[in-house]
């Protein structure tokens, strides 16, 4: 089996054809992210952006690894600090040389963020985490049942919040699900900006590729069954006060931007919005929305099954795997130490590096 680094818009019908197949046929890969679409769409505002590509003897495409490549030591997740997860596409059972992807690539390694356990990346994973999924297959009544059960009481907290709401501009507050309206899109990029500079944490927007693919993702509607974006905006008197932008692959949305108008604040619209965009989802078929990774109380709160995802890097060797090893060895030997909060430090510093990687342009010679 031979293992090639194709341009993302050099793959063939038959390619994306496989590519889709192998998504359908394995539950675990229903991440937008690893679709063909986000890793093209990712193509067409950044340069860099490759797919590692096993075919056997007679050219059948046997799997899929997109990666976007910032030199010559490691690539990235495609689309960087805004990719949530990683995997390889393939089926469970193929075998496949894993390091020669990164020397197709040109790369000592390729590095994971939140690569999916449940898939063929997870023998090169050296932490764990969890992504947070609702799971919906039973519908809207069934989930309410699951989250009760677990105790929660986000969706009672989330039910009394809208009652005010309602109560305080009577016959004026009402949800748009698979929003089109750009006037709301727009008010959400501008409220999540807002909130990036007050909590000081690095404005990915700055960053033109960034925001070319996250409009991109918009102008892609969710009425497309394969790939696009969902806007769900909670309004009041036909203006928006919060807003909730996910992206769809198939039956699975995945939340990616949130923000609220701060003049609304103490009705908590973020929580009213996750909640209602869920029964949303639910009455159109929908069978998850997957929050993402992160160790957010609301996130624990609705999610109703964990994703096992965990960081690491396929590597081959040479001096960037070796250095990539030794940063996650020194991670591990401080998180193991009673010291307190400076055990997380060595991940944070990690993740800091990895996101000024990941939104850094590529070289000049990279198309």
């Amino acid at each position: 089996m031979r293992v090639e680094a194709v341009h993302p818009e050099a793959l063939s019908d038959g390619d994306i054809a496989a590519w889709r197949r192998m998504l359908a046929a394995e539950p675990e890969l229903s991440s937008p992210y690893l679709t063909p679409d986000w890793t093209q769409l990712v193509a067409r505002h950044r340069g860099g952006v490759r797919v590692a590509l096993w075919r056997d003897a007679a050219g059948a495409a046997q799997g899929f690894l997109p990666v976007q490549l910032s030199g010559p030591f490691a690539a990235m997740p495609v689309g960087g600090p805004i990719c949530d997860y990683q995997a390889v596409i393939a089926p469970r059972a193929c075998v496949l040389d894993l390091p020669a992807a990164a020397k197709a690539l040109g790369v000592g390694r390729i590095d994971m963020g939140a690569g999916l356990r449940n898939s063929l990346v997870a023998p090169w994973l050296r932490t764990s985490d969890t992504g947070h999924v609702v799971r919906l297959e039973g519908g809207w009544d069934a989930w309410c049942a699951n989250r009760r059960a677990a105790g929660t009481k986000l969706l009672s907290r989330a039910r009394n919040r809208l009652a005010r709401l309602t109560r305080d501009h009577p016959g004026a507050v009402s949800l748009e699900p698979f929003s089109t309206d750009p006037f709301a899109f727009e008010a959400l990029i501008a409220w999540k900006r807002d909130q990036m500079r007050r909590t000081r944490v690095t404005d990915i927007f700055r960053y033109a590729w960034v925001d070319d693919i996250v409009r991109g993702a918009f102008a892609a509607p969710a009425s497309g069954f394969e790939f696009g974006g969902a806007l769900f905006v909670l309004r009041v008197r036909a203006a928006p006060v919060a807003v909730l932008f996910c992206l769809r692959a198939r039956t699975a949305l995945h939340t990616w931007f949130v923000a609220h108008d701060p003049a609304f604040a103490d009705y908590s619209p973020g929580t009213i919005i996750f909640v209602e965009t869920i029964r949303a989802a639910a009455g159109e078929g929908f069978t998850e929305v997957d929050l993402g990774p992160g160790d957010y109380p609301y996130k624990h709160s609705l999610a109703s099954h964990g994703r096992p995802i965990g960081a690491g890097f396929i590597g081959r060797p040479g001096f960037a795997a070796s250095l990539k090893a030794a940063e996650f060895g020194i991670r591990a030997t401080v998180e193991t130490l009673p010291v307190g909060r400076v055990r997380h430090w060595p991940a944070k510093a990690m993740r800091r590096l990895d996101i000024a990687r990941g939104l850094a342009p590529p070289p000049a010679q990279l198309a």
